[in-house]
């Protein structure tokens, strides 16, 4: 039987999830939440208006558990925002942000704060089992477990192993300290802390964490599950491209704020348009009009990708008709 949490002792971790109409996963999610094999947990479950019955399922929970906490929001704040409200929240050293249509391993906090706690790393990332157990089996078992300090740790996130790849794009496969997240909000200016967005998001935070960190320990274990869906944002964001679109120019425009004048700039700003590149028609969403209150913000993107000079010729015509089109129709 699992001991009865202590409401006054105070928590070590919080396990901080942003909820949308997920009401269909919360059982399986809360329940691996709730049996780890560490307890010394807050569980702070922000729903962003859902229009389910998510809510009064979390709260039959929270009656039997008085480590939930659930905040909502009054309206659709989007992905990145709900998160971040759910950090601001917090009253734990630790935070572990996992999406509640999956699940963690049992014993992947305790693991985790062994090496935050012992050794100090303001980040400890485990991996995420994508679902091809011999494949991931066989990719873990190529990886040491070992520390990453800076400039190393920059580097790693910008060029992966020996190639021009992010070595991951998420923040829910690992512990953070919660003084390094909330020092990373405090670096980030308005747009990008009220801005809504639901894909991308998590990329977009991960990216400044691993920027401003300065220890970072890469654990070879698993202990995220992704449970694929068809009702995910990210599927459904799918069906609006230009939504996707304006996501990704987004994610660029904080880039190149936090690689301005260094040797990752240009890399980075190729890898990324590429990336879009291969997902969206990028020149059929900008002849949409949906781009009518967004002129200016795509201007001074496009301006900064055509300075990058793309080796790709491809790449720079396109860009070259898009400033085109933008100063067409202005």
């Amino acid at each position: 039987k699992r001991k009865k949490f202590k409401k006054k002792e105070k928590p070590k971790v919080s396990v901080i999830s942003p909820i949308h109409n997920r009401e269909r996963f919360l059982r399986t999610f809360l329940n691996c939440i709730q049996h780890q094999n560490f307890d010394n947990i807050e569980i702070i479950l922000v729903d962003d208006k859902s229009t389910d019955n998510g809510v009064n399922l979390l709260e039959k929970y929270q009656k039997e558990d008085k480590r939930i906490k659930i905040i909502k929001n009054k309206r659709n704040k989007g992905t990145l925002l709900a998160r971040n409200i759910g950090v601001l929240y917090s009253q734990a050293k630790y935070l572990i942000i996992p999406d509640p249509d999956d699940i963690i391993s049992k014993d992947i906090i305790s693991t985790c704060l062994y090496y935050a706690e012992k050794y100090k790393f303001e980040i400890v990332r485990f991996y995420a089992y994508t679902g091809d157990k011999k494949q991931d089996i066989k990719f873990v078992n190529k990886i040491e477990s070992r520390p990453v300090y800076q400039p190393e740790l920059q580097t790693y996130l910008f060029y992966g192993n020996n190639e021009l790849k992010q070595v991951d794009f998420g923040i829910k496969n690992k512990m953070i300290k919660k003084k390094l997240f909330i020092k990373v909000l405090n670096s980030l200016n308005n747009f990008y802390l009220n801005i809504y967005m639901t894909y991308l998001e998590d990329q977009l935070m991960n990216f400044v964490l691993y920027k401003t960190a300065k220890s970072f320990y890469k654990l070879n274990k698993f202990g995220y599950y992704y449970k694929r869906n068809n009702v995910s944002i990210c599927n459904n964001l799918f069906k609006l491209s230009h939504m996707r679109m304006k996501f990704h120019f987004i994610y660029l425009k904080l880039v190149f704020e936090y690689s301005k004048n260094t040797k990752y700039e240009k890399d980075m700003a190729n890898y990324l348009f590429s990336r879009i590149l291969k997902k969206i028609n990028v020149e059929k969403e900008f002849s949409t009009s949906f781009l009518n209150d967004d002129f200016n913000f795509y201007y001074d993107i496009i301006n900064k990708l055509l300075n990058c000079k793309f080796t790709s010729e491809e790449n720079n015509l396109i860009l070259l008709k898009l400033k085109k089109l933008i100063r067409i129709k202005k």
